[in-house]
């Protein structure tokens, strides 16, 4: 093998600026996001023993890890309040009419007057070096776990912007090649 036979197909890095955020059930928390993680993927282990020592075989399910957004709290609460109405909605914390009222929340639900309104879909794309779509994770039946807090402060300078972090579970992602 040379050493022009081991050079990349593609030299370009990836941009941590150059995403796509879509989530069909909160349309503002996607246009004022600011970062988000791809989350990993592992598998257990067995053990296999031996007198001698412990040997490991490839476990048999996948484990996920959750996908945290951050976003800029708009002065309406809009971004904020999709995601914190959607986990009041699933979990009806004051009466069962909550949960009823899931599928109205917004008009983006992907499976509005469907059983299964707590789940939305949602995908990553991420964009070349040339601005164009290069891969696009797809996540199949997403839902929020958390909210985080976020602060107000007579301290703060007139130019901070508020911010709050979202975290999410799927049940598994696609990952396919757009280019």
């Amino acid at each position: 093998m040379t050493a022009l036979t081991r050079n990349p197909s593609n030299p370009n890095f990836l941009h941590p600026h150059k995403f796509q955020l879509n989530f069909a059930r909160v349309p503002n928390v996607q246009y004022f996001c600011q970062s988000v993680s791809i989350p990993g993927i592992s598998t257990g282990e067995i053990p296999r023993n031996n007198p001698f020592l412990d040997l490991y075989s490839p476990g048999e399910k996948l484990i996920y890890d959750v996908m945290n957004v951050t976003f800029y709290v708009d002065e309406e609460l809009k971004a904020w309040l999709e995601v914190h109405d959607w986990l009041r909605a699933m979990t009806f914390p004051t009466e069962f009419e909550e949960y009823q009222n899931l599928n109205n929340l917004n008009n983006f639900t992907r499976y509005a007057n469907s059983d299964r309104p707590q789940f939305s879909e949602g995908s990553l794309t991420l964009l070349s070096s040339a601005n164009t779509p290069y891969y696009k994770f797809k996540f199949i039946d997403l839902f929020p776990v958390s909210l985080s807090s976020f602060v107000v402060a007579t301290s703060d300078s007139p130019d901070t912007i508020i911010t709050a972090d979202a975290t999410f579970r799927f049940a598994y992602y696609n990952v396919e090649k757009l280019f």
